[in-house]
């Protein structure tokens, strides 16, 4: 609960009249719901100097009018019940009208409170960051991070061991040893891509390892010996 700012326009006679719907109570209640209206504006605006009259308005009226319907009407008790019962009831409506006045200057300064800016948004409001040459660099906070490996020189395909073949991307154990196997048939290979044949590589993955992988010309065989002829 809170009060809007002391220039707000001031209120028309017909806000004036919506607001006093609650003296209806009062009025057309006849001393039977006098009280609610009382009890509205209390704790609407979390009052006791309102509510509290409202519940002794309603206990007495609704007292007096059970005393009295319970009696004999030509009774001088019942009598003086119904005359109680129309007393607090003029008493409750001339109280209502005397607190109307305060109960509209109060619904006049109400502000709901999800019409209330937050206390975050008003304190970020003004907020920007610092000039770029205040603010600490990352690394005051945070140190060095680790340094990329450096890159590692290809395999060579007709010399590389099994431990070589095995690190390059998609190769298992049963394929380094099938390549191994094609490359002691074969003398070496004569390409990468003969190499990648060998490894029945799919082609996505010889796209992988293209790069890392390097084929040096197979070293010449040696000449088979022949027969020497007489001349």
């Amino acid at each position: 609960m809170s009060t809007a700012p002391d220039n707000r326009p001031r209120p028309t006679f017909g806000w004036r009249v919506r607001h006093s719907w609650w003296l209806l109570f009062s009025i057309l209640g006849f001393g039977c719901l006098n009280g609610v209206g009382f009890l509205y504006i209390g704790l609407r605006a979390r009052r006791p100097e309102w509510w509290i009259p409202g519940i002794a308005y309603l206990v007495a009226a609704w007292a007096f009018f059970v005393l009295a319907s319970n009696l004999a009407p030509e009774s001088a008790a019942a009598t003086w019940f119904s005359m109680s019962w129309l007393a607090v009831w003029a008493g409750s409506l001339l109280h209502a009208c005397l607190i109307n006045s305060a109960w509209l200057r109060w619904r006049a300064g109400y502000v709901p409170w999800h019409a209330e800016p937050t206390v975050a948004l008003r304190r970020g409001a003004g907020f920007s960051p610092p000039p770029p040459g205040l603010a600490p660099p990352p690394g005051y906070y945070y140190g060095p991070g680790p340094a990329a490996a450096p890159p590692g020189p290809p395999v060579e395909v007709n010399t590389a061991g099994p431990e070589q073949l095995a690190a390059l991307p998609g190769f298992d154990p049963e394929r380094v040893r099938r390549v191994l196997a094609e490359r002691e048939a074969r003398r070496g290979f004569g390409s990468v891509e003969e190499f990648a044949a060998a490894a029945t590589l799919p082609p996505h993955e010889f796209v992988r390892i293209r790069g890392l992988v390097v084929c040096a010309p197979a070293p010449p065989r040696p000449p088979s010996p022949g027969r020497i002829l007489d001349v």
